[in-house]
């Protein structure tokens, strides 16, 4: 490291402040919601993980683990416990896809799509108390910001998502095809 980024290094540690730390007050809000979501959803059956799950592959049907590891952020091996359970309740069903044998896709079964329902009042509840008092332009550019910094951190966030959305998007387009022809 050269002299010059030493001296960076120096003044942001004589000026650091925990509290005015960016990724401190991220992991300071994501706790406090989760622990008020521990208590909402034990009643449901439902652990936090479980639900991000819910919540990927309700919009994400048919993703496989790698992409539902990439989009939960969940560490693999715990997420792999999560599908597992999930799978032997009922919530979540796996098939091989028919392109890459290796692959397992995912989706959420009709039990897990009524646990979805069910859960996400509460989830909503507690998101709108973290954001109480913010109009509706400052939760847009709130969000816009936030999808600015993960992209910083993840050069292939916005290609991911593309991928993901065209997919969907030849989904949707294929479900009318089909409604016209069956009609």
């Amino acid at each position: 490291m050269g002299t010059r980024a030493l001296r960076g290094v120096a003044r942001a540690t004589a000026s650091f402040e925990i509290e005015s730390h960016v990724f401190y007050l991220f992991t300071q809000i994501l706790s406090r919601r989760n622990l008020a979501l521990v208590d909402k959803l034990k009643p449901l059956g439902v652990s936090v993980p479980q639900w991000r799950i819910l919540a990927v592959l309700q919009e994400r049907a048919g993703c496989t683990m790698n992409e539902l590891a990439g989009v939960t952020t969940i560490d693999r091996t715990t997420l792999t416990r999560a599908i597992d359970r999930m799978a032997e309740t009922g919530l979540v069903a796996r098939r091989g896809d028919a392109q890459d044998r290796r692959s397992v896709r995912l989706s959420l079964t009709a039990a897990g799509k009524d646990a979805f329902r069910r859960v996400l009042p509460r989830v909503v509840e507690q998101n709108e108390r973290a954001m109480r008092g913010f109009s509706a332009a400052e939760r847009a550019d709130f969000r816009a910001q936030l999808h600015r910094m993960v992209r910083n951190l993840d050069p292939d966030y916005d290609h991911r998502n593309a991928t993901w959305l065209a997919g969907r998007a030849a989904a949707i387009a294929e479900n009318r095809r089909n409604r016209r022809e069956a009609s």
